[in-house]
């Protein structure tokens, strides 16, 4: 556990020694199944991260919250805050991220609109920032420009262990029972080197077919 607490989450992700594996994966009733490997969500979360700093102007330390529902966008907005130094909250926050055509969850703070099409293209909302993303390069710009995660990764380890998540688990999500938390799509399977799916079908026959080792279950009050 100390090697990996001691590192950033932009280095566990680039840490993963076979990048062309399942990272995220959504598996829903209405939208089917999409499946990033761990190159494409990093290549995504780079360009979130990127535009942190040159879309959105986001200083060292902001307050971020993501509210993109259960989708591979909220776990990519997620790392992207992270990767460029922010803290994500659920409340309170300074800059927020929702789907745009949507309305933001919060009257307060800065507010920006991305897409959750299933495959990420602009929707052509009021507020939509996601064709400036999309035009942001797939490596993230500012090594020098970055926060410490090392008491949040540790927490989130500590956390893992408590729901019996093991290294490498591949992790089943049941969206129709699990609350979101900051933990949840991201950050579990990067910190036990692993992977997610999320779905509102999460039965034996998606657990197999997913090859899911771990199904998560979470009550209200964790």
């Amino acid at each position: 556990m100390r090697a990996t607490a001691n590192r950033d989450v932009w280095q566990l992700l680039n840490g993963y020694a076979d990048p062309g594996r399942p990272f995220v994966t959504t598996n829903f009733a209405a939208s089917g199944r999409i499946e990033l490997s761990v190159t494409t969500f990093i290549n995504g979360a780079a360009k979130a991260a990127n535009a942190f700093r040159d879309v959105i102007d986001a200083d060292a330390g902001a307050l971020v919250q993501v509210d993109l529902g259960w989708t591979w966008q909220q776990a990519v907005w997620q790392c992207g805050a992270l990767i460029a130094g922010s803290e994500l909250v659920t409340q309170d926050a300074e800059i927020g991220i929702y789907a745009s055509g949507q309305s933001p969850s919060a009257d307060s703070g800065e507010w920006f609109g991305i897409s959750i099409d299933g495959w990420g293209r602009p929707q052509g909302c009021e507020g939509e920032i996601t064709a400036e993303v999309l035009g942001q390069p797939d490596g993230w710009m500012y090594p020098e420009f970055f926060g410490s995660q090392v008491e949040l990764i540790a927490k989130v380890h500590a956390w893992g262990e408590q729901h019996g998540i093991a290294q490498g688990a591949r992790i089943g999500i049941d969206t129709r029972a699990t609350p979101e938390t900051v933990f949840i799509p991201f950050l579990l399977p990067v910190v036990f080197s692993g992977s997610v799916v999320m779905s509102d079908k999460l039965d034996e026959s998606v657990i197999a077919q997913e090859q899911i080792s771990h199904v998560l279950a979470v009550h209200t009050s964790d």
